[in-house]
């Protein structure tokens, strides 16, 4: 089964990593990640259990985190690589 979901501002804007950088440190963790899709799929009215949300951070983490310390820098989130977020 496989299911789209639309975000109206596009994939991967600085605006969006603004939005889930909820500290403002200027990078992004599993946390705030994990936040920002709970978000989003609740306003689309299809949200999920954990075990969906920890795959898709998985895999956001494994392409994104470059130098692999938990978090994804500014300069790592690369609006073209990867569009769950």
């Amino acid at each position: 089964m496989v299911i789209f979901v639309y975000f109206a501002r596009g994939p991967r804007s600085m605006e969006a990593f603004k939005e889930i950088d909820l500290d403002q440190d200027k990078t992004l963790t599993r946390e705030e990640v994990k936040r920002y899709l709970q978000l989003e799929y609740q306003r689309t009215g299809t949200p999920k259990d954990d075990a969906f949300y920890h795959k898709i951070m998985e895999d956001i983490f494994r392409k994104s985190d470059h130098d692999s310390n938990g978090r994804i820098t500014a300069k790592e989130y690369n609006v073209y690589d990867h569009d769950e977020l």
